[in-house]
């Protein structure tokens, strides 16, 4: 780590507008020695960035209220202070045209969701220790674009000197789950490295629940409105969280939502009610892993 002024530069920006990956990225990086600047939407990311260009890296998320991550980056790589910031952009999106856009806009490395603590930490550890601007990493065999997309695709990765890590490598295979809740991913949010961080876990499963309810309850709303914007916006915060943890059913049932035609009220209405009741289920799975966590105070 260098210094500019007599700051350090050890410090993080995490950008994300779901509170269970701002908990999990901040005691990550805490672990490993980072200081970590958070806050929920684009916007607000961009006002401290533009008063503050002391950060060893920068985590955003690709759909965030205000400012999408992508615009974000390539205001930062327009800037001469901040386009030497590596960001590592984490998406629930699996469009690979969108993918791309993230690469084009100028990210370091795009990390889609579903992603296992390790993971995590190997793509954080990489983007804080390579240099912003080098040359890319080659395209994955495995990422199929049609070849106007991959044009586009690899002149917006040279032009703005990036890292690419291939999105179909930045996945972990799994098996087809069955059931609402993915416990392995559950489990591979905890720390791998010779211990467990059952509190953490438990952390992160409270405030799943609590900010998973009252998005259902506010999508419910929205949807009553046929305020389709926001029904769509809240259905993709709610998906990405539900990926993080696990809740398989719960994401699928959002992407559903997301894609549901907001006039079509009969339709919307019966959605809104099988992920109400998915959430539930997926609650329940939750708590009881919870009450596995908690280890009994001594008196």
């Amino acid at each position: 780590m260098y210094s500019t002024h007599g700051k350090s530069l050890s410090r993080v920006l995490i950008a994300d507008d779901d509170p269970v990956i701002r908990h999990w990225l901040t005691s990550i990086l805490e672990g490993e020695g980072h200081s970590v600047v958070s806050t929920n939407d684009g916007r607000d990311a961009y006002r401290l960035l533009q008063g503050d260009a002391n950060f060893a890296g920068a985590v955003l998320d690709m759909s965030m209220p205000f400012l999408e991550g992508s615009d974000l980056i390539r205001f930062m790589r327009t800037e001469k202070r901040l386009m030497r910031i590596p960001v590592m952009l984490i998406t629930a999106e699996s469009d690979i045209r969108l993918v791309a856009s993230g690469f084009a806009a100028g990210a370091t490395i795009l990390l889609p969701k579903p992603f296992t603590r390790k993971r995590l930490q190997q793509m954080l550890r990489l983007m804080l220790g390579t240099p912003a601007v080098s040359k890319p990493l080659a395209v994955s065999r495995q990422t199929s674009l049609p070849t106007s997309t991959r044009k586009d695709f690899t002149s917006g990765l040279e032009a703005d000197s990036a890292i690419a890590l291939p999105a179909a490598e930045s996945r972990e295979i799994r098996p087809a789950v069955q059931g609402p809740v993915d416990l392995s991913l559950l489990a591979s949010l905890e720390d791998d490295d010779g211990g467990v961080d059952e509190n953490l876990v438990v952390e992160l499963i409270d405030l799943y629940l609590e900010n998973g309810a009252r998005q259902v309850n506010e999508i419910k709303a929205a949807a009553a409105r046929k305020s389709e914007t926001l029904v769509k916006e809240l259905a993709h915060a709610l998906k990405g969280s539900s990926l993080t943890m696990g809740a398989s059913l719960v994401a699928k049932l959002c992407a559903e939502v997301e894609q549901a035609n907001i006039l079509n009220s009969n339709e919307v209405a019966e959605l809104v009610q099988k992920l109400e009741s998915a959430f539930a289920d997926a609650g329940e799975i939750f708590k009881n892993e919870r009450r596995k966590r908690i280890i009994p105070v001594a008196a």
